[in-house]
């Protein structure tokens, strides 16, 4: 160990303003060649470093005149260098040492294999800290400690209880030191009414140890102290201590050393008091921790348990439940790290209260359900006595259920689970209900069944079962009404001579149903009441408007087409009328186009010769024995689309029944034509209309606007006629364009 150096050198005032730059430079970690180094990180500070044969690694800092620097390292056949002061030194161990110049230290590892070398490095402790304990009220200079006030914010409370740094070696998380020449040191930490203050020993040359005193107007030691004997092994991490003020004040730590020079990092951190008392969702929180004692209040139901396991360290605690709004006497816990502790609910309890006890404590807290058949509800025991009771706290076992879950849970004493059972049917119906049990411990099962007289509840007729061939099973004939069915233990005397809500293994079970109806019964009748028949008839005849009134609507409709169609039946060459309408102005042709629309369905009504005289002479017709078909081309100023020609044509169905009939446009010559609208509406693609079904008598007329620029189109129909597929096509073309030169 390198050792102290007495003399001080001056320095002028230009080195002083260049060391104060220096000392804002980065720490370096390179090998040779200008390579990083892997590096291992543990709480914001490195730890060591994974080296290979052809590298060296590298670590620089700037160190000013009386600061010292420490070093620890641990590896196989690693070689450790120190620089400082222009010296070279190699490590093997540790080392302290107090810079005689301000510059720049170094430290280089490297090692003839791959190995992983930890180390623990102080790069700068300047501190100047008083030897002798100031008094009560004495002045003494101090560091603000690092202070946690978040929850769980310090600590990584998976792997441990302590407040976990984000530094190097530095002061404010850290105390930093050497103690020389064994005169003790001591270094206050002024504290607030309820903080704890957490000490754990991370760095130390040699033997070291640490108490904590208390002052206010007066001084007391307080119990416990850190004690490292030797020197801390490279990166060991003792278990930390924790001290609490009950009042305002400050803590004074006296750390002493036997050694002639001990370096040391203590870390040093103050958390801030815990509320008086807390609500928990342990959904949301499931590890409650604190520190020195805290009061936490958890909701929770009579069917809801807890386990609660201490990690870490273990706790204690007094805990009480809230029963019909009285806190009950608190019972104590000891809460053992490994070991899980369940607690139960007494009846009606709507919360447990923890008062947790301890340095430092935290205890990882879970529920779980013991109801049964996931109503939430504990099955009572007994059955109800008399009809009057209110059954609702008795769960419901449906029939033909699939297998539910119930439990005897042996801790409360629960040896019996009683469900009833609600059967509906006619009066005088019968039923026969058959009960199972599924399960691994089947042989201290028993079922019980209860026929109850729904008048008096007295027993009727009753069935029980135990394990036979394997099976828990039983079953009962049972009218309408409510009865009830009890799982049981059969063993009761030796499961229960325990005390309530000790540490014993609940027996679950499976519960199934299934039922069939063997007599149905007679269905009741019940006459109506003079309100129901009043208001039965006025719904009947409104009822019977509604459905008259579409029929009422068609009587009306078809009366008019057919004034309508008497009209026309006196007049003849009405697409000549339409025409001259147009030329002359006085009608406008939308007006037109509606009435002729209207039109189609009322001349359909007259017979084939009076319809077709009725428009006018033809521009082509076909007639044969089974059909007759006839066209004729409309005034283009008729067609609603733009830039389309309309055509108008009529079938008569004379013999037959067609089927799937479709009415095709096609243009011999040139593009053909595209169908873009049709009136009345029938479903058309392309060139084609789909008619579908049309009886022997059957008169259509529709019209057609056509867009193509062929200058003819033929007619025709296809489809199956009496079921034999057929055709019919006008023999002459329509010329599209003879109209228009017109």
């Amino acid at each position: 160990m390198l050792g102290r150096h007495s003399s001080v050198r001056a320095w002028s005032l230009v080195l002083i303003v260049l060391t104060m730059n220096l000392a804002m430079l980065p720490v370096t970690a390179e090998s040779e060649g200008g390579e990083h180094a892997t590096e291992t990180l543990r709480d914001g500070r490195v730890i060591g470093v994974l080296t290979s044969p052809d590298q060296t690694y590298e670590r620089t800092w700037f160190i000013e005149q009386d600061e010292w620097m420490s070093l620890s390292v641990d590896c196989d056949q690693c070689t450790v260098l120190l620089e400082v002061d222009g010296m070279t030194t190699e490590i093997t161990n540790q080392v302290t040492y107090q810079a005689i110049q301000n510059g720049t230290a170094s430290m280089r590892i490297s090692s003839p294999v791959a190995e992983f070398v930890s180390y623990s490095l102080i790069e700068r402790i300047d501190e100047t800290n008083p030897t002798v304990r100031p008094s009560p009220g004495q002045a003494i200079d101090s560091q603000d400690a690092w202070l946690c006030a978040e929850d769980n914010g310090c600590a990584d409370l998976q792997s441990g209880l302590e407040a976990v740094p984000s530094t190097e070696f530095i002061d404010g998380e850290f105390v930093l030191g050497v103690v020389e020449n064994n005169q003790a040191e001591y270094v206050a930490v002024p504290a607030n009414a309820g903080q704890t203050l957490e000490l754990q020993l991370l760095h130390a040359t040699q033997d070291l140890s640490v108490h904590v005193y208390f002052q206010t107007e007066t001084e007391v030691q307080l119990n416990g102290s850190l004690s490292q004997p030797t020197a801390l092994e490279t990166n060991l991490r003792p278990d930390a201590e924790f001290w609490h003020a009950e009042v305002e004040g400050r803590f004074i730590l006296k750390i002493e050393s036997e050694s002639p020079q001990t370096a040391y990092a203590l870390k040093r951190v103050l958390h801030a008091p815990a509320p008086s008392s807390q609500m928990v969702n342990i959904s949301q929180q499931p590890v409650i921790d604190g520190h020195h004692q805290a009061v936490v209040i958890v909701e929770t139901t009579d069917t809801e348990s807890f386990s609660i396991l201490a990690l870490h360290r273990n706790v204690s605690a007094n805990v009480e439940q809230l029963v019909d709004g009285t806190w009950l006497s608190a019972k104590g816990f000891e809460f053992t790290v490994g070991t899980m502790e369940r607690l139960y609910p007494y009846p009606n309890a709507s919360a447990f209260r923890f008062s947790f006890q301890g340095d430092r404590f935290a205890v990882e807290v879970s529920t779980s359900q013991f109801d049964d058949l996931g109503s939430h509800l504990e099955a009572p025991s007994q059955r109800p006595s008399t009809p009057f009771m209110n059954n609702e706290s008795w769960p419901t076992l449906l029939r033909d259920t699939e297998p539910i879950q119930g439990e005897l849970t042996l801790a409360i004493h629960d040896t019996a689970d009683v469900y009833k059972l609600e059967i509906t049917g006619y009066e005088d119906s019968i039923h026969l209900v058959q009960v199972s049990l599924v399960g691994a411990n089947l042989e201290v099962l028993q079922i019980d069944m209860w026929e109850l007289d729904q008048t008096t509840w007295e027993t009727i007729d009753t069935r029980n079962a135990l394990r036979v061939n394997g099976k828990v099973q039983t079953a009962l004939e049972l009218p309408p009404g409510t009865h009830f069915v009890r799982v049981s233990h059969n063993d009761v005397s030796n499961v229960t001579n325990h005390s309530w809500g000790f540490q014993v293994d609940s027996i679950p079970y499976m519960i199934t149903t299934a039922s069939q109806v063997i007599d149905e019964g007679y269905e009741p009748y019940f006459p109506p009441d003079e309100s129901t028949v009043k208001w039965g008839e006025v719904a009947r005849w409104f009822m019977g408007l509604l459905f008259l009134a579409p029929c009422i609507y068609f009587a009306v409709n078809f009366s008019s087409q057919r004034k309508r169609a008497l009209e026309m039946s006196t007049k003849t060459e009405q697409l000549a009328w339409f025409k001259q309408q147009m030329d002359t102005g006085e009608i406008e042709p939308n007006t037109l186009r509606k009435t002729l629309d209207k039109s189609l369905q009322a001349i359909a009504q007259l017979d084939w010769a009076t319809a077709c005289t009725t428009w006018g002479p033809t521009d082509g017709e076909h007639r044969t024995d089974g059909i007759a078909m006839a066209a004729w081309i409309l005034d283009q100023r008729l067609a609603k689309s733009e830039n389309s020609l309309p055509v108008m044509v009529g079938i008569h169905v004379v013999e037959g029944q067609w089927e799937l009939a479709a009415l095709r446009f096609d243009a011999p010559e040139g593009e053909a034509y595209t169908i873009k609208r049709v009136e009345p509406r029938f479903l058309h693609r392309g060139e084609e209309i789909f008619l579908d079904t049309m009886s022997e008598g059957n008169i259509t007329f529709l019209t057609v606007e056509l867009s193509g620029t062929a200058t003819s189109v033929d007619i025709e129909m296809n489809g199956r006629c009496d079921g034999v597929p057929s055709a019919a096509r006008m023999p002459q073309s329509l010329v599209m364009n003879a109209h228009e030169e017109e």
